[in-house]
Formats: structure tokens, C-alpha cells, sequence
């Protein structure tokens, strides 16, 4: 795809966006592309097709999308999430990015999900059934489906023998589980039939019960700043243990 229309298209949807959100504004950011393969892309992720970064020290969002694939539109809502998200609450501090980590994958995902259902305005979501179907990068699903399977891939990425091989592999299972946290929040507010399957013993293999346990009973509805903050305490409480652990540095 000609970079000038991969740009335009980019515009449209971050528009698109601004609007969903309810933004006068939006942050500038630098893009940058790449190809990727298909079956690679959705094993993966989003990261694959779609990735914001930000480079605390110069101040810089960088959103790298691919040039081979179409990205959907809720998939770009995920990544400029996360863009917003490190605007307002990094704050020039590199141990906040990396502590807003988890918090960022669940709101990104509370609004891929709002975005999937069709609403025009994350304030005007309307109650919704988990059999209701939705339009996938991996095909039409049930909204039950979707998020089912974003649990089961949290335990999978938990549950492997070699777990966590390396700080790509910790920090990418943890991205899993606050996306299914932020995908559960927006079931537990607006689903007229949502009922969570339970099965936590993976996580608490390897997340002290210390830590899961506040984190769990934290991630549920719309945070405010001051709840973004503790869920950045919990999540560095959390991954610096594990990192020197593992002996992952």
C-alpha cells in the first residue's frame, strides 16, 4: 500500500476515533510500517498487525501498522488506546510506562469491545447479549466466544512448561490477562447474560495470591486516576519480583 494512503486511512480512523472517545484533541505520534504473514498476525495479536510504543525519554508515540494487511477498525481503536493512555499517564517516568502497562491493555480492550458491538460513542453503550455475534480479525464469533477465548489463551500463555522463557514472554501473558479483565468489565456492565467462568489457579502459579487477589478485585468497571494509579503499583509489585525471579534481566 502507497504510504500516502496507508496515512490517510490512518487519519480516518484516528478521527474516527477522537470521536468515539469524546477528544477535542489527540497526541501526535510518528508511522511507521512493516509486512507481516496472516497466520503469524493471529497467533500473535494485535502486536503483530498493530503496535503503539512510546519513548518516554524523547517524548515520542510511535504507531507501527502493517502495509500487507488490512487492520480492522477496532483493532486500531485498541493501539490508539494506548496511545491516549500513555499521554496522560506516564508522565515522564519510565518505571509509570512500564507500570501502566497492565492497566492500558484493559482499557484498550474495554474499548476494541465497545467498538466491535457497534456503539457511535464510548458514552453510549447499550445492553448487549453474550450471543451476540461480532466481526473478527479471526472470523464472525459470539461475543461469548471472543471472550472465552481470550481467557483460555491468559491460561495457555500461563500454563506452558517453560513459562516465562524470557521478559518478551512474562510481559505478553500479563497483556493477555488485563485484556481479558478489560473485556470482562464491559460484559459485567452492559451484558444482560454474562456469567465468569472462574479458573484462576494458572495465574496464582506464578502471581503471589498477594498481588492477584487486589489486582483481580481492582480491574472491574471504569477506573479513575486514582485507581490507575494502585493498578500501577500492583503491576510493578508484581513484575519486579517475577523479572529478578526468573532472572529475566
Amino acid at each position: 500500500m502507497e504510504m500516502d494512503l496507508l496515512e490517510q486511512k490512518i487519519k480516518v480512523c484516528e478521527d474516527r476515533y477522537r470521536k468515539f472517545m469524546g477528544l477535542d484533541t489527540f497526541p501526535e505520534y510518528k508511522l511507521q510500517t512493516k509486512e507481516v504473514r496472516l497466520d503469524t498476525a493471529l497467533q500473535k495479536g494485535f502486536d503483530s498487525i498493530a503496535a503503539a510504543s512510546y519513548d518516554v525519554q524523547a517524548g515520542e508515540h510511535r504507531l507501527l501498522v502493517s502495509t500487507n494487511l488490512s487492520i480492522p477498525e477496532y483493532v486500531m481503536f485498541h493501539e490508539f488506546t494506548h496511545i491516549l493512555d500513555s499521554e496522560r499517564y506516564v508522565k515522564n517516568d519510565k518505571a509509570r510506562y512500564v507500570g501502566v502497562s497492565g492497566f492500558t491493555e484493559y482499557h484498550a480492550s474495554q474499548v476494541e469491545l465497545i467498538q466491535l458491538l457497534g456503539a457511535t460513542s464510548v458514552h453510549e453503550i447499550e445492553s448487549f447479549s453474550m450471543d451476540n455475534i461480532i466481526n473478527t480479525i479471526s472470523g464472525t464469533k459470539s461475543v461469548n466466544q471472543y471472550v472465552e477465548q481470550k481467557r483460555q489463551h491468559a491460561i495457555e500463555l500461563f500454563s506452558r512448561s517453560d513459562f516465562p522463557a524470557d521478559l518478551e514472554t512474562l510481559t505478553g501473558a500479563f497483556g493477555v490477562l488485563f485484556n481479558y479483565f478489560g473485556l470482562r468489565s464491559i460484559c459485567e456492565l452492559y451484558s444482560i447474560n454474562f456469567t465468569e467462568k472462574i479458573e484462576n489457579e494458572p495465574f496464582l502459579k506464578i502471581i503471589p495470591i498477594q498481588q492477584f487477589v487486589p489486582l483481580n478485585r481492582l480491574m472491574h468497571g471504569w477506573l479513575n486516576e486514582g485507581m490507575i494509579d494502585i493498578s500501577i503499583q500492583i503491576y510493578l509489585g508484581t513484575i519486579s519480583p517475577l523479572v529478578q525471579a526468573f532472572r529475566l534481566v
